[in-house]
């Protein structure tokens, strides 16, 4: 009856936790455009190669990089901020 009751828990447990789990927030095509261009060119900061700039736009990109040794893979994560204050609250025209 032990391992019943501790499974019975073990559920109740997941239950909860998924119950109080937040909506995952979807983003706009008009966020996303606004999260490039507040990156300005970009491809000029990867060109130019400097590493203030590089620094900046990885700042900017919020970029995250794990390096996995066993599998010799990288996980790459960015996290852009929108920048544009009219973004969620502009007013279509």
């Amino acid at each position: 009856m032990d391992v019943i009751h501790q499974a019975q828990a073990e559920r109740a447990a997941a239950l909860a936790e998924l119950a109080n789990t937040p909506e995952e927030k979807r983003i706009t095509d008009a966020e996303v455009y606004a999260m490039i261009d507040s990156l300005g060119d970009v491809a000029t900061v990867l060109t130019a190669k400097k590493l203030p700039t590089l620094e900046w736009l990885y700042r900017r990109l919020d970029l995250e990089l794990r390096y996995k040794p066993k599998e010799r893979t990288v996980d790459v994560t960015v996290r852009p901020r929108v920048v544009s204050a009219c973004v969620r609250g502009g007013v279509a025209r």
